[in-house]
C-alpha cells in the first residue's frame, strides 16, 4: 500500500490534558516542548483554557516551537438542555483561540455523563435520548457549528465512548439530523465495538477529520464485564500506544484510502495526568504508524431513550 497523503498532528490529551483545569495537568510548555522533542510539528490546542487565550501570547508559543495548530475542541454535555449558555460560551472561546493558531478544525463533542458513561462500550444496555432531548441535542449541536462556520472554521463531530452519541446508531442519527461531517477516533471506534477500518470506509463521505487511537483489549473487556465506566476505564489504562492493542492499523490504512482520506490525523492516548510515559509512547506510536503506511508527512515543524440523563 501507497503511503497515504497523512499528517501526523499530537494533542495534549496523550498527556492527560482532558480539562483544562484538571489536577495533575503537567505544564503547557513541557508538553508543547515535548511535542516537538517527538518529531511532530502540528497539534491540537487541547481544551480552551489550557494554552494560553491571549493571540499574542498563543501565537508566539507555538511560533517559537515552530509549531502548526491543528484546531480544538468543544466537550461540553450537548445532552444536557439546560447547558446551553455554557456550551456557546465554551464553544466562542474555543473559536478565537483556533482563529488566532491559525487552525481550521472545531471538533465538536459529546461529555460522558453519568448515566452513559456507566454503558461506555455497551450498546444493548447502553440508553438512547428520547426523540425529544435528541433534537436538542442536534439544535445545541448545530449552533457550534454555525458559530464555527462563522468565525471560518470547519466544524466536525467526534462520536466518543460513554456519550450519547457513541455506536453506529447514533452516528447514523446524527447524519440524517445534521450536515456536521465527522472527525473518527480509531480508539472510541474499537471502545464501541466497531471495526474502525469498516467504520472509516462506511462514513467516508461524511469524514473529514482523523484520531488515531488504540485500545487495550484486556482491560476493555474487563471494564464491560465488571461494568466498569468510562472514567474508570481510562484510569485502569484502557487506552495504549497505537499498535499494541485492539485496532489494526493496516485495517485503519485501507478504511482512511479506500475513504479517499487525505489531511491530518491527530494522535491520542487518554490517561490520567501525571501516569505513564506520554512522549515515549508518543514516539512508539508515530513508529508504528509509519510502518503501517500512516503518517507519511509529520509536517516538518516549519509553519507558525432517556430523558433523565
Amino acid at each position: 500500500m501507497a503511503l497515504l497523503d497523512i499528517t501526523l498532528a499530537g494533542s495534549p490529551t496523550t498527556w492527560g490534558v482532558d480539562f483544562a483545569d484538571g489536577p495533575g495537568n503537567p505544564p503547557w510548555q513541557q508538553v508543547l516542548d515535548e511535542l516537538v522533542s517527538s518529531g511532530l510539528g502540528a497539534l491540537e490546542l487541547g481544551p480552551v483554557g489550557y494554552l494560553p487565550e491571549d493571540p499574542t501570547a498563543l501565537r508566539g508559543a507555538l511560533g517559537e516551537r515552530r509549531l502548526t495548530a491543528v484546531g480544538s475542541f468543544v466537550f461540553e454535555s450537548l445532552h444536557d438542555p439546560g447547558g446551553r449558555e455554557q456550551v456557546l460560551a465554551v464553544a466562542r472561546r474555543a473559536c478565537k483561540a483556533i482563529n488566532a493558531a491559525g487552525g481550521r478544525f472545531l471538533v465538536i463533542i459529546d461529555r460522558p455523563g453519568r448515566v452513559r458513561a456507566a454503558t461506555a462500550g455497551q450498546s444493548p444496555y447502553a440508553s438512547r435520548l428520547a426523540k425529544s432531548r435528541w433534537l436538542k441535542m442536534m439544535d445545541i449541536t448545530t449552533e457550534v457549528a454555525e458559530m464555527a462556520a462563522s468565525f471560518d472554521l470547519i466544524p466536525t463531530f467526534h462520536p466518543h465512548a460513554g456519550s450519547y452519541v457513541e455506536f453506529a446508531d447514533e452516528i447514523d442519527r446524527l447524519l440524517d439530523d445534521t450536515e456536521i461531517p465527522l472527525c473518527l477516533d480509531t480508539g472510541h471506534l474499537a471502545y464501541a465495538g466497531m471495526a474502525p477500518g469498516e467504520a472509516l470506509a462506511r462514513y467516508g463521505s461524511r469524514l473529514i477529520h482523523v484520531h488515531l487511537k488504540d485500545v487495550d483489549p484486556h482491560v476493555l473487556n474487563r471494564a464491560r464485564l465488571e461494568g466498569i465506566g468510562f472514567w474508570h476505564a481510562i484510569s485502569a489504562s484502557v487506552f495504549c500506544p497505537l499498535g499494541t492493542g485492539a485496532v489494526d492499523l493496516a485495517d485503519v490504512a485501507r478504511g482512511l484510502e479506500t475513504a479517499g482520506y487525505s489531511g491530518y490525523a491527530t494522535i491520542e492516548q487518554d490517561r490520567v495526568p501525571g501516569t505513564g510515559t506520554p512522549l515515549a509512547d508518543l514516539r512508539a506510536s508515530i513508529d508504528l504508524l509509519q510502518r503501517a503506511g500512516l503518517g507519511g508527512s509529520r509536517e516538518s515543524a516549519s509553519a507558525p431513550v432517556d430523558s433523565n440523563a
